[in-house]
C-alpha cells in the first residue's frame, strides 16, 4: 500500500473525515459516474474501519468478492454498495440537487 493511502486511512478513522470523505465521494460519482472511485473511496472506509475480512464477516459478502470489487474485476450492485455504506456506519440521504 502507498504512503498516501496509508495516511488516508489513518487519517479516514475520524468518523467526521470520514463522512466528509464519503459525501464527497458520493457528489463526485454523481457528477461523473467514476465507479472504479467510488469503491476505492469504500475500500479506504472499510480499510479504516475495519478489515476486509471483518467487512466480509459483517455483511455476508465472501471477502474474495470484496477484493474483486474493490479491484474492479467486478461490478457491485446498488444493494450490495447499499450494504457496505451501511456496514460502515453510514446511510445515505436524498437532497435537491
Amino acid at each position: 500500500m502507498r504512503k498516501y493511502d496509508e495516511y488516508l486511512i489513518e487519517t479516514l478513522k475520524d468518523s467526521k473525515e470520514a463522512e466528509g470523505y464519503l459525501n464527497a465521494s458520493l457528489e463526485a460519482y454523481m457528477e461523473d459516474n467514476d465507479a472504479a472511485a467510488l469503491m476505492l473511496s469504500l475500500e479506504h472506509l472499510a480499510r479504516a474501519k475495519y478489515s476486509i475480512t471483518q467487512v466480509s464477516k459483517q455483511t455476508g459478502i465472501p471477502r474474495q468478492n470484496l477484493y474483486k470489487i474493490f479491484d474492479n474485476e467486478t461490478n457491485p450492485n446498488f444493494n450490495t454498495v447499499f450494504i457496505l455504506i451501511k456496514s460502515l456506519g453510514f446511510k445515505l440521504i436524498a437532497q435537491n440537487c
